[in-house]
């Protein structure tokens, strides 16, 4: 007996998850016509549609082959059937895109796959060489489109009316390249263009021989911009240090280290260590830059500029896999001057007079929108977003879904690394990274963005959400909407953006660390322990306030800080600064002093403290370099001395007092090693953590425990907290979709403002 199993039968399949602009409609289509289905298969919103008639066991199979996804192309989050009566139905057919209220789903831009570099290399192969050479799972996507959804004559590419041979792959099913909406090739696609800024009366050269052109001048030490998926890159050689000058001086970029593209992982490992953890990150779709441990630091001294760790990542177009096959690891930088937007276009990068900037490799292939290179590391055994950007936007991140109507909610973010998100039902889509709105042309782009994605992905608002700083220009975009706004505290985004990532509800511990953020007393807050419940908090402990001058102005100087802390702890006797007496007089006269309980500044502090770093000449550099410090002793074995941060309560709440630290710091630097001062500093704050979470958890009754904030992006810090919470029972989470800085405080925002929303329409 086949117990029904031959009977035919018939189901409706909803497919949620990454399932749009990856060739999922294809791969369904062939793999219901091996098995003999009929029905069809859609886009239906952000979602994909099956209507799949069969017996039982051929849909069994047709189901578990999907859920099984062989070759990775597309991510399932949830799979919805539900049965249909048995019709006439003759073969299985893609048909057209239905309309539904989910939020659209925009592809990301994806890296060329391997069947596609194949061919690349194959001179028997039609696209031999082909710079721009993709199929249905590879290529770029978020980047050309223009209108939804995603069809070629939708995007840019239809400025290249497909040759007769791309057009009989796109219509056959049999094809890699059925429904390739990137399809062209050497006779009917984009080509390259070299312009020589040497000479630019130059008449300009195309194709291999600006290629060659390109390469023979970054082979010579040149510096070349090169166009990208989201914008333009200057590009040079990371061995020779006057090339590498040249860039910085091109950038205005003293300090940074660069990120530097290879070829394979191969290459890589012959310069880092690469974990197998970092190597699947490495090779991921997002193909982000990975912060990897240098084994030695072999290139140009004002490459890496001294930091342990070199930004590697691989290539993820065909034109810069022919670069670095050609020519070995390239620096690979964002085209722009340090804090403006990337470069995308054409007219605006050729006109660029620059006496640093040799040539431009370009190609007329229109970038809609400017998207960055995205920045992880792997903290803990797990991935660590640092810049969420090209490869990840715009994919949402899935939410818990919510009973009370379908939330449509924008949340701007925060001013520092902007990003805002837009949300609706269970979808919450993160912008791509902008830089700080403090900068006229970085503002415009993201109010222009905020116009490009609520037309694409469909959404008409009805709650705005912005942090509570009054100044900031993302608040008074909000205000500008014309919407009823919510407005949230600084650090309580940041634990709310952990809680939609795992599908939190509280009572969670937040443990909240920062460089600034708008405290509910006009104070300067930063090293928070918040009591996370709804849309509620309550602020149980903190890092003991001191003043310091300047408020947010004042976070470039890092000795300043020094001596503003030591003053109000009583040790500022022994630590020299030539402006010490004009300080403390305004210390103590209060002028232009504010209040903060920042951790961000205390690390500048400390690595004042140690004559570690004096300045932060790039954002977070006196505590990158004290970080550098304690990685150093810890990587050596060097134990730390214990210099306990000391705990004390009052009016009931709990603070988080350094001064032991510092006392002990000033009295035995001369006579301790650095690193291990550093790393002593590490273990006293990671030990404070741990200890106010034990006493938080007696009082609240929570073993949740949530780490956010940009002080968490410190590797060392946050892999002691984790260790020391977990050794003490604590359930951790922190920020893996999103970054635990402010790229990732527009998540939070939307979170809090669903649960208002819930809540106002119970």
């Amino acid at each position: 007996m086949d117990n029904g199993k031959n009977k035919e039968t018939a189901v409706k399949i909803k497919v949620c998850g990454i399932v749009q602009g990856v060739g999922f409609r294809p791969l369904v289509y062939r793999a219901a016509r091996e098995l003999g289905l009929k029905g069809w298969v859609r886009n239906v919103g952000g979602d994909v549609e099956i209507v799949a008639q069969a017996s039982k066991t051929a849909l069994d199979r047709f189901l578990s082959d999907l859920k099984e996804n062989k070759d990775q192309r597309y991510e399932i989050i949830n799979m919805e059937t539900e049965g249909l009566p048995v019709s006439d139905l003759e073969n299985f057919v893609i048909i057209p895109s239905g309309e539904a209220k989910e939020i659209s789903m925009i592809p990301a831009d994806l890296p060329v796959c391997p069947q596609c570099l194949k061919e690349l290399a194959d001179p028997l192969d039609r696209r031999y060489g082909n710079p721009f050479i993709s199929c249905m799972a590879c290529g770029p996507r978020y980047t050309i489109i223009e209108e939804m959804p995603y069809d070629r004559d939708n995007t840019v590419m239809k400025d290249f009316p497909m040759c007769s041979a791309c057009n009989k792959e796109y219509t056959s099913p049999e094809s890699r390249r059925f429904h390739a909406q990137t399809i062209s090739c050497n006779d009917c696609g984009p080509y390259l263009l070299y312009q020589d800024n040497r000479q630019r009366e130059a008449e300009e050269l195309t194709d291999r021989e600006a290629l060659k052109k390109a390469i023979k001048v970054l082979g010579d030490g040149g510096i070349v911009a090169v166009k990208g998926i989201g914008g333009y890159h200057l590009v040079c050689s990371p061995f020779l240090e006057k090339s590498v000058v040249r860039l910085r001086q091109c950038k205005g970029r003293e300090e940074k280290p660069f990120a530097v593209m290879f070829h394979s992982v191969s290459e890589i490992k012959k310069y880092c260590d690469v974990s197998r953890e970092e190597e699947i990150l490495l090779t991921s779709k997002a193909r982000p830059i990975v912060l990897l441990p240098m084994r030695e630091d072999l290139m140009a001294p004002s490459t890496n500029k001294k930091s342990l760790y070199c930004g590697a990542f691989l290539p993820y177009t065909p034109l810069q896999h022919l670069l670095t096959e050609e020519l070995g690891p390239l620096i690979m930088t964002s085209a722009n001057t340090s804090g403006q937007p990337i470069i995308r276009e054409d007219d605006c990068m050729c006109s660029l007079s620059d006496p640093y900037l040799d040539g431009v490799l370009y190609h007329r292939r229109r970038i809609v929108r400017s998207v960055d290179d995205s920045v992880a590391k792997i903290v803990a055994g797990s991935p660590q977003l640092i810049r969420r950007s090209r490869g990840y936007v715009p994919y949402p991140v899935f939410l818990q879904k919510e009973k009370a109507g379908e939330a449509e909610v924008f949340a701007a973010g925060g001013d520092l690394k902007a990003a805002f998100c837009l949300s609706r039902g269970a979808k919450a889509v993160v912008s791509q990274y902008f830089g700080d709105l403090e900068e006229f042309s970085v503002r415009e782009e993201y109010k222009k963005s905020y116009k490009d994605l609520t037309r694409l992905l469909n959404i008409t608002p009805k709650l705005a959400v912005c942090d509570q700083h009054p100044n900031y220009y993302s608040s008074r975009f909000t205000q500008s909407l014309m919407l009823p706004v919510m407005k949230v505290q600084h650090h309580h985004a940041h634990i709310a953006s952990v809680m939609a990532e795992h599908g939190l509800k509280g009572p969670v511990i937040g443990v909240a660390f920062d460089g600034t953020g708008y405290g509910t007393d006009g104070s300067i807050w930063g090293g928070e322990f918040l009591i996370c419940e709804g849309t509620e908090f309550v602020r149980a402990a903190h890092l003991r306030p001191f003043p310091i001058l300047g408020g947010d102005q004042s976070m470039r100087d890092g000795k300043k800080t020094a001596v503003c802390y030591l003053h109000h702890a009583g040790l500022d006797s022994s630590f020299p600064d030539e402006r010490k007496q004009l300080i403390t007089a305004a210390l103590d006269q209060r002028i232009n002093t504010v209040l903060t309980s920042s951790m961000g500044r205390l690390f500048d502090a400390a690595a004042s403290v140690l004559q570690i770093a004096h300045e932060n000449r790039y954002e977070g550099e006196c505590a990158i370099l004290l970080e550098r410090e304690a990685e150093i002793a810890r990587r050596e074995h060097i134990k730390p001395p214990s210099l306990p941060f000391l705990i004390t309560k009052e009016d009931g709440v709990l603070k988080l007092d350094p001064r032991p630290f510092f006392e002990a710091a000033v009295n035995c630097k001369d006579r301790t090693k650095t690193g291990a001062l550093a790393l002593g500093f590490h273990h006293a704050a990671a030990e404070g953590i741990a200890e106010i979470c034990e006493i938080l958890r007696d009082c609240h009754h929570t073993s949740d425990v949530a780490l956010s904030g940009g002080v968490f992006q410190n590797t060392v810090l946050t892999e002691l907290t984790i260790t020391l919470l977990k050794e003490r029972g604590f359930h951790v989470y922190v920020n893996r979709l999103v970054p635990p800085g402010d790229g990732g405080l527009s998540l939070g925002q939307i979170y809090l403002g669903r649960e208002h929303w819930k809540e106002s329409n119970r």
